[in-house]
């Protein structure tokens, strides 16, 4: 059948033994080295990504390493500012205390002036009410006035009295 077809069977054979030692040749020294080539380039290709990987789980753990410093840094400059804050209230509250001692220190003190002018002006006034009875009753005795001389001493010691004591009241409301 295959001398119908014009195929020797030897020739066959030897092609096909041709052909397998070409293919063990090709195994051996072209094939194995390409292999060789294939399977390192991927293991540095492997390696690489690996690579690129630990550097990316780095970057992800700074960036979380930087948030985290971040935050705390925010948290401490807050605390810094509510300190400050704090203090600056403290003080505020310790000079409105120590304006409001003064203020009420101020007042009482007015008002001591205040009483002791007010004692001052109403000791005037009795010495100078003694001064005016004793001058109106020296008068009446020297005298005896009649009933209508002495009505008239008593108005003129009252309107003297009055008038005084309108003349201290200016001098005290000048004053202060």
């Amino acid at each position: 059948m295959l001398d119908a077809l014009g195929i020797d069977p030897k020739f066959i054979v030897i092609q096909a033994l041709g052909f397998i030692v070409l293919m063990i040749i090709l195994i051996k020294y072209a094939f194995g080295p390409i292999y060789a080539l294939l399977a390192q380039r991927q293991t540095t290709i492997q390696g690489n990504l690996d690579e690129a990987q630990q550097r990316r789980d780095e970057m992800v753990r700074l960036q979380t390493e930087y948030q985290q410093r971040l935050a705390q840094i925010e948290d401490e400059a807050r605390n810094q500012v509510q300190a400050a804050v704090k203090e600056a209230q403290a003080a505020r509250d310790e000079i409105l205390a120590k304006a409001n001692a003064d203020r009420e220190a101020i007042v009482a003190r007015g008002n001591e002036e205040m009483a002791r002018e007010r004692e001052k002006a109403l000791a005037g006034m009795r010495d100078e009410i003694a001064e005016l009875a004793f001058a109106a009753a020296n008068k009446a005795v020297r005298g005896n006035l009649p009933a209508g001389a002495q009505s008239q001493l008593i108005n003129d010691v009252v309107a003297g009295i009055t008038a005084s004591k309108l003349a201290q009241n200016g001098a005290a409301g000048s004053a202060n």
